[in-house]
């Protein structure tokens, strides 16, 4: 006759492979009946047991349990009908009921709870923490996880009015949290163990070959390397402003638990924090130690990335500035599940004055945002995101690493939002200009500019990876988005990976105006991977939708085509978003040899002139050859055409230097716009070392 508030069943699996169809089929558990005649046998349920959010991590048994307690004589268990992996061992059946309880672990205490920006940190003193000293490593903490299981745990609880032994009960559980949450745990970077090595190697050789490409996270090496606890707001008084505390920032102490919530709708709330050992849980003892006396004005938001301090410099090379890292909280839809935090680096050259430049740099395959390999501009702001957990640079299958079937999930585009959330803020924090925002780095800036080409003035690429075409990854990119399966989709219906097809994407937004992309290497989706041949389906595909591509993937990797360091300008031009680039196609000077290949190289232009009725500009032939190409003029802020609209144009043939040059006959013809507004001028002809002017204007009617 007990009246239970709620039963949690919790399983434990080990790791899965992610693209095997076990992990497609999810999890499932069942309750046990007996047959309608007695002394028949036992038989499954029609209902499985309910899988609970957010984290999906355990099953709600609540309603089973309630009927056991209310008819004697019905419990005859639960059955795993589906559950691979499955560690019986650490099964238990967690129930919260009302009754007497004779023995309750010790209580929480040092409650602190503040608002901001959207976010709510909650704080408490842990119980006996596993780590007591002040600093500590990565292998250190890797020992302490072994014993976290009789540990103290914690339940935070919400509620709409004080939370006391009585209240508790209707109270909403808001979120189970372990030991050691108060530990940047993600916060190690493999560029700190490569560093190591290089300062002192274990042993003759320990960075030569390919050796060093396989360092990741969880390199031997880290597990020397410091784990730093959180740095979070605090309240430091009274700020000038009615109801508004002044903030300020602090690094959490040793043996302080941490959980930060984003609520979904404003208002004022209670929160409490009680102790859990083996299950039990103290709900007995209430105090403003561990429940809040008055409420916590809460409001929705996207909340605001916290410096944890210095980020890594050296040992041997840096870029001048000061780089320090950042923590950004998310829950959904900016994160799968609530409560994930995520690692920046922002480095900040001395000496800026008024709008700078920044530069958004992509780190490769197990690299991290610690210490990007290349920074463009001498005076930019250069922000590093950190994809840990790896998503692929897009976002999470919220189904994946669950209890649920992955099929059941659709990949949302976490990252993608992230990213967007931090820039805005950025833009505020470091008086960023958004007119020259650019993309710098590996596979992931390509696909962020892809998905947002409206914040970058320009994508820089070091080089493609295009891991998600190869088998042998394919397990990683499935831990974060489930198998590659017809069934498992994104937000706009792609299936099958498409979200990350950058051939596809490229395809699918020929009308979308990209910045200007500029790439080094061997393209992504490369038709072969003997010598030569490095074309690929991304470059392809950027000349097939009229899109603004240069590259160089001659022999030793190719170079990039970068912006002057000082100026900012790339090959004597602003690029911002919004100025108007080329996409150039179809050029006779291409090549794809095997030691030379390049699109576009041969290729600058100046004297752009984007006007309502009148688009001018000169494109210079840098070689010594005679070149042929198509010109399709793009991101044009004033020279707007409808579909189907005619214009007239204008090429002369102009030397670019003291020597005389061949010239061609001035050509003049009509372009008719496509459906989506965009016109070609086919088959420009320039003279090696010359240059062309070219003049559009619009026909006097318009048709």
């Amino acid at each position: 006759a007990a009246r239970i508030y709620r039963a949690a069943l919790f399983v434990e699996r080990r790791q899965l492979d992610s693209a095997s169809p076990e992990a497609m089929a999810g999890a499932e558990v069942v309750p046990l009946r007996a047959e309608p005649r007695p002394g028949g046998p036992l038989a499954l349920a029609a209902t499985p047991l309910p899988v609970a959010g957010p984290a999906c991590d355990h099953f709600d048994a609540s309603a089973v349990v309630r009927a056991w307690v209310a008819r004697p004589g019905t419990n005859h268990g639960l059955a795993v009908k589906r559950l691979p992996g499955w560690i019986a061992q650490r099964t238990a059946l967690e129930i919260a009921y009302e009754g007497t309880v004779t023995k309750v672990p010790t209580q929480v205490r040092g409650l602190c709870v503040l608002h901001h920006a959207g976010q709510t940190f909650i704080t408490w003193q842990e119980v006996d923490p596993l780590i007591k000293t002040e600093r500590v490593s990565w292998g250190q903490v890797k020992a302490k996880a072994a014993e976290a299981a009789r540990a103290y745990h914690y339940r935070i609880y919400v509620h709409d009015r004080p939370i006391d032994a009585r209240s508790v009960a209707g109270a909403k559980l808001l979120a189970r949290v372990g030991p050691m949450s108060g530990y940047n745990l993600n916060g190690r970077w493999a560029e700190w163990a490569i560093g190591e090595a290089l300062k002192q190697p274990r042993h003759l050789g320990e960075l030569a070959g390919q050796a060093v490409e396989s360092w990741g996270m969880d390199h031997p090496r880290m597990d020397d390397c410091p784990v730093r606890r959180f740095v979070i707001f605090r309240r430091l008084g009274r700020s000038d402003r009615p109801g508004r505390p002044r903030l300020g920032t602090y690094r959490l102490p040793v043996g302080t638990g941490l959980y930060v919530h984003q609520p979904t709708s404003p208002g004022r709330r209670y929160y409490a924090v009680v102790s859990c050992l083996d299950g039990t849980e103290n709900t007995l003892d209430f105090s403003p130690a561990n429940s809040l006396a008055e409420p916590v004005a809460e409001r929705v938001g996207p909340g605001e990335p916290v410096c944890q301090g210095q980020g890594l410099c050296g040992p041997f090379f840096d870029y001048p500035g000061q780089r320090k890292v950042y923590v950004q909280w998310a829950a959904p839809p900016l994160a799968p599940r609530p409560n994930m935090y995520f690692n920046w680096t922002v480095l900040v050259p001395p000496g800026l004055k008024g709008r700078v430049p920044a530069e958004l740099y992509f780190h490769r395959w197990g690299r991290s945002c610690a210490k990007p390999a290349r920074k463009l501009l001498a005076w930019s702001v250069q922000i590093a995101p950190h994809d840990y957990p790896f998503s692929g640079w897009y976002g999470y299958n919220p189904a994946a690493g669950t209890l649920r079937p992955a099929r059941a999930g659709s990949v949302g585009d976490h990252t993608q939002r992230r990213i967007a959330a931090f820039m805005a803020w950025a833009g505020r924090a470091f008086h960023i200009d958004p007119e020259r925002v650019f993309a710098v780095g590996w596979d992931g800036a390509v696909l962020t500019a892809l998905y947002q080409p409206e914040l970058f003035a320009g994508v820089f690429v070091l080089g493609f990876e295009a891991k998600v075409l190869e088998a042998g990854w394919a397990g990683r990119f499935a831990a974060a988005w489930g198998p590659k399966s017809g069934a498992i989709c994104d937000s706009r219906g792609g299936a099958n990976w498409a979200w990350a097809d950058l051939e596809g994407l490229v395809l699918a937004r020929r009308a979308v105006a990209l910045p200007l992309f500029v790439c080094r290497g061997y393209s992504w989706g490369r038709f072969s991977t003997s010598w030569g041949r490095g074309r690929g389906r991304f470059y392809r595909a950027m000349h097939q939708a009229r899109q603004p591509i240069f590259a160089d993937w001659s022999w030793g990797g190719g170079r990039l085509i970068a912006p002057d360091r000082h100026s900012g300008l790339w090959r004597g031009v602003e690029l911002t978003r919004a100025t108007a680039v080329l996409a150039l196609s179809n050029s006779t000077l291409d090549a794809d040899g095997e030691s030379d290949g390049q699109t576009n190289a041969a290729y600058s232009w100046k004297d752009m002139k984007d006007g309502p009725d009148e688009f001018a500009v000169t494109l210079l032939n840098n070689s010594s050859r005679q070149g042929r190409v198509d010109v399709t003029p793009r991101r044009l802020r004033w020279f707007k055409l409808a579909g189907g609209q005619e214009v007239v144009w204008e090429a002369r043939n102009v030397p670019i230097g003291p020597k005389p040059v061949t010239t061609v006959p001035v050509r003049r013809g009509r372009a008719r716009a496509d459906r989506t507004g965009l016109f070609t001028l086919a088959g420009l002809t320039i003279p090696g070392r010359s240059a062309l002017v070219i003049t559009v204007r619009r026909t006097r009617c318009g048709r």
